[in-house]
């Protein structure tokens, strides 16, 4: 197995492997702000029922999606969600405030987006070794991207926040390109955009099915991040689950580590820590 700095391209994920976050969209306490502040721009809704129809509504718009490019993981752009619960409210009355054409509108559904986001979340921060990390590569003369399933609307705002926006050569946020992980075509777009070799490439992510599983699609080397503490167990099982999808020698290609600040130091010229899988208690 190669070296975690062999590689010339560096693609991570973003939540749960550089950005610690936890939000609650189907909390009843964010879906009764929500109601209140739509009652703002006229349009009535019950909290309980503003939330199935937001269900209903994003799943609607993932067909569409899904219809028009015939892609398995279909990703929509929340902003066509929230524009609808506005429009399309069962109970309406006259409000000065309201959006009044095109360009307002799409003001609105972004406010509206990073509220219900802001209003949603619990936290939001770097796990530790981020900096250093992508520092360390970019040192090396390595190129560093970012692949994430991730509405832009509100993530943009979350790299800018944590200081990472101008860490990265390009992002792919999967609301920009109309799908997501683990559809293979999301990384392999990004790979033919920058002319990228299958040998050169190592994904880094929290997420065996998503992460390591595009990872594999593509030939790729991956990096699982165990930043949600599974055991050595639960690793052994994630891996040959991964070697059943796709083959054993996708799944070898699978480098494991504790965290992401065990990669900083090899990214610093720290012995190659990962080379191997790391040992945890069962």
């Amino acid at each position: 197995m190669r070296a975690f700095t062999d590689y010339q391209h560096y693609i991570f994920d973003l939540y749960g492997t550089l950005i610690s976050i936890h939000t609650d969209e189907a909390s009843i306490q964010l879906w009764r702000w929500m109601a209140d502040w739509y009652a703002v721009y006229g349009a009535d809704w019950l909290p309980a029922a503003m939330f199935r129809r937001y269900k209903r509504m994003y799943a609607e718009e993932e067909a569409l999606v899904k219809a028009h490019t015939g892609c398995a993981r279909p990703e929509i752009k929340l902003e066509k969600v929230f524009l609808r619960l506005l429009k399309e409210a069962e109970r309406g009355h006259p409000a000065a405030c309201a959006p009044r054409d095109g360009d307002e509108e799409a003001a609105w559904a972004v406010a509206t987006a990073n509220a219900f986001r802001v209003c949603s979340r619990a936290w939001l921060k770097l796990y530790p070794g981020v900096n250093a990390l992508l520092d360390g590569l970019r040192a090396r003369g390595k190129r560093v991207y970012l692949l994430s399933n991730a509405q832009a609307v509100f993530t943009r705002p979350e790299i800018e926040r944590c200081g990472l926006a101008d860490r990265f050569d390009d992002l792919w946020l999967s609301s920009d390109h109309g799908l997501k992980k683990p559809d293979p075509a999301f990384l392999a777009n990004l790979m033919r955009a920058h002319g990228m070799a299958a040998e050169d490439v190592v994904m880094i992510g929290n997420d065996w099915h998503d992460d390591m599983g595009v990872a594999a699609a593509n030939r790729v080397a991956g990096v699982a991040v165990n930043s949600y503490h599974l055991s050595r167990r639960q690793c052994r099982e994630q891996r040959a689950a991964l070697a059943e999808r796709f083959s054993p020698e996708d799944a070898e290609r699978i480098m494991e580590v504790d965290n992401i600040a065990q990669l900083a130091r090899i990214a610093q010229g720290a012995s190659n820590v990962c080379k191997e899988p790391s040992l945890r208690l069962e």
